[in-house]
């Protein structure tokens, strides 16, 4: 009876390995990026096997787990790896299998897996080999310029900087040997949500920027009243989150929710196209010129007659803008709005804001070990190393001062909420709006600092001396209003909500001619200048949709 059971099992396990190899059969020129967009382990492949081959998988599983593991262990769960020898019996049995081999193979490669690694796990059955991969991300890169030039005949935005690839430390010295650094350029294109051609007409930008006025401080870069206001509230609930978040008192407390500006809806996700890299370097005038030649020209195959009629924001950063800026000033009288470049409106890039706002401050801030309220004070405070340099490390950097000023702000909360302990605070249940009167009291005597007249209006005629100020109290006001800015904008551009980041664009903009930054503020005041004067309101939308 034994003999017949093993050989009924063998015939049964036969053919629903013949279902699975052909529900499975995937070639190298078959994959999509939408096949790699849609693969998942458990949707992908589990439901197939446990339709297809459910004998199999009962006996890989039985294999895998004892009786007592499959009632009583919750952590440990067999089913990823049964899935996953399931491809592996599928790929010995078919090399077409490859359904799984290749999404594997792909992660390898992106992770910097080495050659060897992935031809050692090719024998295993769990990934493709090393040549057919480099034949997979060739076909791959060929469909993606396929989908972007599809996305480039509509509204959408282009952006690209430079980047380092290293080679080997290895290099032989030799004429035309390859160098150890190969540096290129990078672009991406990103789609427009809703967008309208109609909107991204040229035509009427170039009219609005040949009649527009001059900005003023006033109307255009001064924050209005109700840019003020929302942005009085967003620190307000900055403030009550920090006590709510690090406090264990205020555990059983629900955080405060941001009000909302121009959201982007919940769940989006920009879609990004990425082109090939060049090896044109855009630190120059001229390389920016033939960047965006190879971009639209050479890889998205556009004419010049259909890029003179559209308006395409790019988002850089200061440097890169700066350049193509000097561009079209130097072809200002070309043959088109192409060849001008009149076709790119500009805008800066978000991450470069944020990393040039945290270096600025640490020049103002920066002080001695000896100044209370100064970052090098601080910084010893917390035992942080490499923050000495001019550019440090951006997310070490970042990280630093979002823990200072949680910790400014939460002494501050020690200060004002009238209690001898956070323990006593929290169990008088005080209320959401007590919670935000406290947080207005903060704001206005710990982040909001005196104005200080000179002291050459001093009279030399007076007999008593002024009392000293409180210098350390002082310095940490300017630092806790400046970081409170940092908090705000990494936040909103977090949560995508690009209404809270235009509230505090003049206010940034004065902040860094203050800190002696003037390209991130030129930049920005070139920004608005667009945004208020150039641009039609309907274009000036993309920003809010992309």
């Amino acid at each position: 009876m034994h003999p017949h059971a093993i050989s009924y099992v063998c015939n049964t396990v036969y053919r629903e390995m013949d279902n699975i190899k052909r529900i499975f059969h995937t070639t190298l020129e078959s994959v999509t990026p939408e096949l790699l967009l849609s693969f998942h382990v458990d949707t992908t492949i589990a439901s197939v096997t446990h339709e297809k081959a459910p004998i199999l998988c009962q006996i890989i599983a039985s294999a895998a787990q004892t009786e007592r593991a499959k009632a009583n262990n919750k952590v440990k769960d067999c089913s990823i790896a049964c899935n996953i020898i399931m491809t592996q019996l599928a790929v010995q049995r078919s090399h077409h299998s490859i359904i799984f081999s290749m999404s594997f193979a792909l992660f390898l490669w992106t992770n910097g897996v080495s050659r060897q690694t992935i031809e050692a796990l090719h024998k295993c059955g769990l990934c493709i080999s090393f040549p057919s991969l480099l034949q997979l991300i060739d076909n791959l890169a060929k469909q993606s310029i396929g989908r972007a030039q599809q996305i480039a005949k509509g509204p959408h935005v282009m952006c690209y900087d430079n980047i380092n690839i290293s080679t080997s430390i290895f290099v032989e010295q030799r004429i035309s040997a390859p160098a150890k650094v190969q540096s290129g350029t990078f672009a991406v294109l990103y789609e427009v949500r809703n967008g309208n051609p109609e909107h991204m007409r040229l035509a009427p930008i170039r009219q609005r920027a040949q009649t527009a006025s001059d900005l003023t401080f006033n109307a255009d870069v001064r924050p209005t009243q109700s840019q003020m206001v929302s942005f009085h509230k967003q620190l307000r609930v900055h403030i009550v989150n920090i006590l709510l978040r690090f406090c264990s008192s205020f555990k059983d407390f629900t955080t405060l929710q941001h009000h909302e500006r121009r959201k982007i809806p919940a769940g989006y996700r920009t879609k990004q196209y990425p082109l090939r890299t060049s090896t044109i370097d855009e630190s120059s005038v001229s390389g920016n010129i033939a960047v965006i030649n190879d971009v639209y020209i050479n890889q998205l195959k556009m004419t010049h007659g259909e890029l003179s009629e559209r308006a395409i924001p790019s988002f850089n950063d200061q440097s890169t803008n700066a350049r193509i800026r000097g561009a079209k000033t130097l072809r200002t009288h070309d043959i088109n709005p192409f060849t001008q470049l009149q076709f790119i409106q500009l805008g800066f890039g978000l991450f470069h804001l944020c990393l040039n706002l945290v270096w600025a401050l640490l020049h103002v801030h920066r002080g001695s070990i000896h100044q209370v309220g100064s970052l090098s004070y601080f910084f010893a405070l917390l035992d942080r190393t490499r923050l000495g340099c001019e550019h440090p490390d951006y997310h070490t950097l970042l990280s630093t001062l979002l823990q200072i000023i949680r910790g400014i702000i939460l002494n501050c909360w020690k200060v004002e909420c009238g209690f001898a302990s956070f323990a006593a605070f929290a169990s008088s249940k005080p209320t959401i709006d007590d919670l935000l009167n406290i947080a207005d009291t903060i704001l206005l005597n710990h982040a909001s600092p005196t104005y200080e007249p000179s002291k050459k209006k001093h009279s030399t005629f007076l007999s008593v001396e002024p009392e000293p100020d409180d210098t350390a109290h002082q310095n940490l006001c300017l630092l806790t209003r400046d970081l409170l800015y940092v908090l705000e904008l990494v936040t909103a551009i977090s949560d995508g909500d690009w209404g809270r980041i235009e509230d505090i664009l003049g206010s940034l903009a004065m902040i860094f001619r203050g800190a002696g930054s003037n390209n991130y503020c030129s930049e920005i005041l070139h920004f608005l200048f667009n945004l208020k004067k150039v641009w039609t309101p309907e274009f000036a939308y993309v920003l809010y949709s992309y």
